[in-house]
């Protein structure tokens, strides 16, 4: 179902005030003739799918290559701050075609827009079509817009798990997994068919999470709506525009052929569109000049940008944790030891950086890799002060590299927690079999054969992988008793794998408050005494096509057959699969992992 939606931020300017006034006309002796003033009003056009950060040049046999100026919430943080505080701008309409966000975007976008209204400046939103996420993105204005005919789905809550069990049994495989932590769970995607009593306690809590903050950001943000009337139209799920209005879910059913008349009808002299509002200035001859292309494809390096004003560097952690993989660091999708310390290092070397926020969407992996990324920013906060925001996801590993913070701040769609290990192999001895291929192994040791994949563990290597990873438990819970011990009574009753959702992880002192990316910003740039002129950088940065040319293509464990199976997949499961195959390659290699099971990712 295609959307279209377009947020409209409408202020009155000093030179255009907004909807129905009354106005005074001078006498006709004191008149001077003189030109109305449009009011500015920037237009930012979106389409396809909202990223966490800016994204990285790079390229995949059968996608292409990536598109680099992809939507994300960083690029817009920045642009809306901008605008709220801009006394030159009237209002802002952002047009967002065939546009896709997650809830936890939505919460983040809408915290700024909420930023824009609050500088004295009206929000209104209009779509064709609304879903969840568009919807609760659309409840942070005070005006929402949709044509009669269009669509709302409000369909509820439902996460999915994936158990690939009975895919390994039908190849003769099977999975010996060993784990601490009685609600862990990271191991039944592959050892069950279907989640155990406990792991689904821990999968209920999360709906239930997912669903009450639904119901409380449509009834928090529409207050011509209670929480029950909001259950009451989830549970009747999908609506015309027309019912929509009836309902009270938007205020006005309007055509988008109609739109810009009504934009201009809110300003008393009209306006006038700024289409490149909050974009960086376009070098004379970029991209069309054959030069500029030919250095392009050099692997030339541009010189380092120097900041000039003071700074919060916004150091991203996006994707599974995972040992160092090359000088490419394994790219956007992936956080290792090897990226974030060269993003550490960028930002303590640079004098104008005062401040580092730590932003954390990711559910782990690595266990010694979390460990090695949590000493390198523990380190850190020994010369600039490290603060941490959580995305869609912090947790197992995610969450362990967060207790290096000095504060934690979670979303309120969060999901974190998960502190636990876990670890084992998959036995292939049965396909082998199948194909006739015989494996012969000449060992000298007890525990040479330990991670064989040609036969499950033996007692005594069982005995020896628990202990190991006992030790690595009592390892996690130091980390997170030093961070929060004060907070946390027990740390057996947040801990044992334990799921958290948003404010239910405050209530279990894993963090310090729910708050938006931008909140912990503008906090830790108070706390660096430079709240009053600062910039944000973006940490790693964003790889170039240069830097792919000069450092090589990043190697990822999907082969080109996979990646071409994968694409008659649903878009939604594609994500999940790779992650199940990153997991498998990473016990290969890692042994014992901090993760979240396959299949949870956030909203």
């Amino acid at each position: 179902m295609k959307r279209m939606l377009v947020a409209l931020a409408l202020a009155m300017a000093t030179v255009a005030p907004t909807f129905a006034q009354t106005t005074t006309t001078a006498p006709a002796e004191t008149q001077t003739a003189t030109k109305p003033v449009k009011t500015r009003v920037a237009l930012i056009k979106l389409s396809g799918e909202m990223l966490e950060r800016p994204a990285s040049f790079d390229f995949s046999l059968f996608g292409g290559f990536s598109n680099p100026k992809a939507p994300n919430v960083a690029t817009m943080l920045t642009t809306l701050n901008r605008a709220a505080k801009d006394p030159q701008l009237g209002g802002v309409v952002l047009d967002l075609s065939a546009f896709n966000l997650s809830i936890t975007h939505a919460n983040e976008i809408g915290a700024a827009l909420k930023s824009v209204r609050a500088g004295g400046k009206r929000v209104a939103i209009y779509a064709a079509d609304f879903d969840t996420a568009t919807y609760l993105l659309a409840t942070h204005a005070d005006t929402i817009v949709m044509p009669e005919n269009g669509n709302v789905l409000l369909p509820g809550v439902a996460m999915q798990l994936m158990f690939s069990k009975g895919t390994l049994e039908k190849l003769n495989m099977s999975a010996d997994f060993v784990q601490v932590g009685k609600f862990k769970g990271a191991e039944e995607p592959f050892t069950r068919t279907s989640s155990s009593p406990e792991f689904k306690e821990q999968i209920d809590g999360l709906v239930d999470g997912a669903y009450d903050h639904i119901v409380k950001t449509i009834s928090t943000n529409r207050p011509n709506l209670t929480a029950a009337d909001v259950r009451n139209i989830i549970d009747e799920g999908w609506f015309s525009g027309k019912r929509a209005k009836a309902l009270g879910l938007v205020d006005h059913t309007l055509g988008r052929e109609k739109l810009d008349a009504w934009v201009n009808s809110q300003f008393e002299n009209g306006t006038l569109q700024v289409t490149d509002y909050g974009q960086p200035k376009k070098p004379a001859g970029e991209a069309d000049s054959p030069f500029a292309i030919l250095q392009m494809f050099s692997g030339a390096a541009k010189p380092a940008k120097r900041n000039t004003v003071p700074t919060v560097a916004v150091l991203y952690a996006t994707g599974q944790i995972m040992p160092d993989v090359g000088e490419s660091g394994g790219g956007d999708g992936l956080v290792t030891p090897g990226t974030i310390r060269a993003a550490v290092d960028k930002a303590l070397k640079d004098d104008m950086v005062k401040a580092i926020v730590l932003r954390i969407d990711s559910p782990g992996g690595s266990a010694s890799a979390s460990d090695e990324i949590w000493q390198i920013l523990k380190e850190a906060d020994k010369k600039k002060p490290v603060t941490v925001s959580m995305g869609r996801v912090a947790a197992s590993g995610g969450y362990y590299i967060a207790c290096a913070g000095r504060s934690i701040t979670a979303d309120p769609g969060t999901i974190t927690g998960s502190i636990g290990v876990v670890g084992g192999k998959i036995v292939m001895k049965g396909l082998m079999d199948k194909v006739g291929l015989n494996i012969e192994t000449h060992a000298r040791g007890k525990n040479a054969e330990i991670f064989n994949m040609m036969r499950p563990f033996s007692d005594d290597e069982r005995a020896l992988i628990a202990k190991n990873m006992t030790e690595t438990y009592a390892t996690f819970q130091n980390r997170v008793m030093s961070a929060r011990g004060k907070k946390i009574a027990k740390f057996e009753d947040v801990a044992q794998g334990r799921l958290f959702f948003g404010s239910a992880a405050v209530k279990a002192g894993l963090v310090d408050q729910v708050g938006s990316l931008n909140d912990v910003i503008v906090a830790a740039a108070k706390d660096a005494g430079i709240e009053k002129n600062y910039q944000t950088m973006v940490l790693p940065e964003p790889r170039t096509f240069a830097d792919m040319l000069r450092e090589g293509f990043a190697m990822d464990v999907t082969s080109p057959t996979l990646e071409a199976a994968m694409q008659g997949l649903p878009r939604e499961y594609r994500a999940e699969v790779v992650r199940a195959l990153r997991m498998a390659n990473t016990l290969q290699r890692e042994k014992l992992l901090m993760a979240l099971p396959v299949g949870i990712s956030g909203n």
